[in-house]
């Protein structure tokens, strides 16, 4: 109980350091100083009004919070998932922005605030005039202290908004609740062996071996469900088979709209059916929303839940159709049927179709 509450307690720390961290200090009525992921203090103009959210998932995190009319349009493969356009219908509207889009494109589109992964780009885009703020998934020194980054980053953008402040909070919470539920209960069995895992990027159709290299949320949680996360020993994040079967992974976990047509080709591809994982059928999928559940997203909780009912069967049992269904009525204002929740945690679209052939 001792170690729960010291969690609980870091994690209010942490918070309020992310905060102290990025402390806007204000120029005038009409502009914010923001420290971006890349560490570079940048001044925008207070609650801009159009937004490229050209960074994956943030788009998701700025319609949960509330902010979703501000938005011009986001990363083009997050507009390839028919759940995206589902769960949002306004996102068939959106521009689908790639991450070496020119200033001219952005100039055309109007934007008055850009948010995309690459430090060096979004100093590009500064020096043309543009509005750009570096939010990534992953952090050098380990993602741990950025899980909650962007959403702080949000409320000093917009956050004189109550409601946009409240969503916020409300997500944090549904995070450090879920991690605090399954850390807890797996301290209580020291018993339990780490297991190694690799894992399976569909978001792309780039074949099996095309993966995360660690220091983002999946290492985070998977470390938190006492999983070793193989993909960070990789020198790049298209490992061949020869390197994943060196180390012969017990659990594989499979994300993103191609996961079924990634899944199949495990099963049926040599030397990868060799795979530990394959021929012990530790072969988990990680759930599709808005975006990927293993992102920094709204359903981020969703995914510590997912994966830890489906490694430990016998620890968790997790009801996730329930907490689905609540998530996406939280934060999309969408309504979801049982057996359509079921088919999306299970990988497909809402009908029991493929996300992707």
């Amino acid at each position: 109980m001792c170690r729960w509450i010291n969690k609980i307690l870091s994690i209010i720390l942490l918070t309020m350091s992310i905060v102290s961290f990025m402390g806007c200090s204000e120029n005038n009525d009409d502009t914010i100083k923001i420290t971006d992921m890349s560490g570079t203090v940048v001044e925008i103009p207070r609650s801009p009004k159009k937004i490229a959210a050209v960074s994956p998932s943030t788009g998701d995190l700025m319609i949960a919070f509330g902010l979703g009319e501000l938005l011009d349009g986001t990363y083009f493969s997050t507009l390839d998932n028919p759940w995206a356009t589902e769960i949002y219908p306004e996102a068939k509207d959106f521009y689908g922005y790639d991450y070496d889009n020119s200033v001219e494109t952005f100039i055309m589109r109007g934007v008055d605030l850009i948010f995309i992964p690459e430090p060096a780009t979004a100093q590009m885009l500064r020096e043309h005039g543009l509005n750009a703020l570096c939010v990534r998934q992953f952090a050098e020194d380990g993602y741990d202290d950025y899980v909650f980054y962007f959403s702080e980053m949000i409320r000093q953008i917009w956050g004189s908004d109550k409601a946009v402040s409240e969503k916020i909070d409300m997500w944090q919470s549904d995070f450090t609740t879920a991690l605090n539920t399954v850390k807890q209960t797996l301290d209580a069995h020291p018993e339990i062996q780490t297991q190694t895992l690799y894992y399976i990027n569909g978001e792309k159709d780039r074949g099996l071996g095309y993966t995360d290299l660690g220091k983002s949320l999946l290492e985070t949680v998977y470390k938190a469900l006492k999983i070793d996360f193989i993909c960070n020993r990789f020198e790049s994040n298209r490992p061949s088979v020869e390197a994943v079967l060196e180390i012969n992974p017990d659990i594989i976990s499979i994300g993103g709209i191609y996961q079924k047509k990634r899944l199949n080709e495990l099963y049926s591809t040599e030397p990868w059916n060799q795979i530990k994982a394959v021929q012990e059928n530790k072969v988990y999928n990680v759930p599709v929303g808005f975006v990927g559940f293993e992102q920094t997203c709204s359903a981020s909780a969703l995914f510590i839940y997912s994966q830890a009912n489906q490694i430990y069967p016998d620890l968790f049992d997790f009801d996730l159709v329930t907490l689905t269904q609540e998530c996406l009525q939280k934060y999309f204002d969408y309504t979801l049927t049982d057996d359509a929740a079921q088919n999306l945690l299970d990988g497909y679209f809402k009908d029991g179709s493929l996300m992707m052939e």
